[in-house]
């Protein structure tokens, strides 16, 4: 086995010129520290490629991480070509050059001197979303929206490498998923897909305020985001679970999962309904007490979801979208509705719950998990999941 800090490894690394888009002023912080709030104002002329790096070693309070599985997101895609003006397509927090890759789970294979939780050999996950601790936000508990954040995967070296590092505060142990799923292999794929998970779980329970069992529930996108908090809904207790979704392959995923309705929007307005004119028929004008927005189409979502959400209702908004949203507030209003924002799966104890329901058998990602890929493959994993072939694809570098 290669030593940590002797010789290299293969990892992808995603690169760009660093240069303002014409209009756009570069905060003070972005200029000291040459990283982006949103990618695509500042990097200019990217490149994603498989690159030899030096193997990374850990910290005092790092632990070195044999990479087991790295899961593909939206957001990595965004890093594939460039826009008309050859600027990054990432909307979000980055800082380039990077090693792209924030959904991963490892083997231990050395903890640095200070590290107490774990040892050689134990299975980890570890949070992408790295607060600072002493701003006021994460005083405030709002480690996800920490003014000195760091993210693994956009700012700190991630997944899509043969090792990486990870602070142990931010580590968490799925060695019970090996009796789940009969092997190690297997575990370290499945745990890889618990931060899209932790994502879903935050939206919907702890920004989101969660739903009482016997509840309605809409999903809108049938992505890994998406299928996680249909997941979620069903394992919660909801009483009837709505999923939207355009692509065959996605909306049979949704079922697959737990969904009792799966919609293409497309279809029911080409037969003269709309998606909450379905939701309202099918509970009886009740509406759903939760409505997920898991997708990049919010301009077409949330019209829908102002229709079809019931009185004292809840929209968990988690799709990211780099465009402006319309939103008729009185609609809301009217219905008493609670809009809740939310980004990032950090804090609040979320991680272990959502290990525990995989471990529970509640909910099981691998039922989504469509195709693994080796490292060398990285790109065009990467690709597939951008052309939406499946659920989620993870690529595994060291088997």
């Amino acid at each position: 086995m290669k030593k940590p800090g002797i010789g290299v490894m293969k990892a992808v690394q995603a690169s760009a010129e660093w240069k303002a888009r014409e209009g756009y002023r570069p905060t003070e912080r972005e200029i000291r520290d040459k990283r982006a709030s949103m990618g695509s104002n500042l990097f200019y002329h990217p490149k994603l490629e498989l690159v030899d790096v030096p193997i990374p070693v850990p910290k005092d309070d790092e632990v070195l991480l044999k990479v087991g599985g790295a899961a593909v997101c939206g957001s990595d895609t965004m890093f594939l070509g460039a826009d008309e003006e050859d600027y990054l397509y990432y909307c979000g927090h980055c800082k380039l050059p990077v090693i792209i890759g924030h959904e991963f789970s490892g083997e231990v294979v050395k903890a640095g001197k200070n590290v107490k939780t774990f040892k050689e050999g134990d299975l980890v996950v570890a949070e992408t979303m790295n607060g600072c601790g002493e701003c006021a936000a994460c005083r405030a508990g709002l480690v996800n929206q920490c003014e000195n954040l760091e993210e693994i995967g956009f700012t700190l070296d991630g997944g899509y490498a043969e090792y990486l590092v990870a602070k142990e505060k931010f580590c968490f142990h799925v060695g019970d998923l090996v009796s789940v799923y009969g092997s190690r292999e297997r575990a370290l794929e499945i745990a890889a897909m618990v931060e899209p998970t932790a994502v879903a779980y935050n939206g919907m329970f702890v920004r989101g305020g969660g739903f009482c069992p016997g509840g309605n529930v809409a999903v809108f996108g049938a992505g890994p985001i998406g299928l996680s908090a249909t997941s979620l809904a069903k394992a919660a207790g909801a009483a009837k679970i709505f999923t939207f979704e355009k692509e065959p392959v996605r909306m049979k995923l949704a079922k697959d999962v737990g969904a009792d309705y799966v919609f293409d929007p497309d279809e029911l307005f080409a037969a003269g309904t709309s998606p909450s004119e379905k939701v309202m028929e099918l509970t009886d004008g009740v509406g759903v007490e939760m409505a997920v927005e898991a997708t990049h189409d919010q301009a077409e979502t949330i019209p829908e979801i102002e229709q079809m959400v019931s009185i004292g209702g809840t929209i968990a908004q988690i799709g990211i979208s780099p465009v402006r949203t319309p939103v008729m507030s009185t609609y809301l209003q009217k219905k008493g509705v609670n809009y809740h924002c939310s980004i990032g799966s950090s804090g609040h104890d979320i991680w272990p719950h959502v290990i525990r329901l995989i471990s529970s058998g509640r909910i099981d990602p691998g039922k989504f998990l469509t195709k693994c890929y080796r490292l060398e493959d990285a790109i065009e994993a990467i690709e597939a999941a951008k052309r939406l072939e499946g659920g989620k694809f993870v690529i595994t570098p060291n088997w």
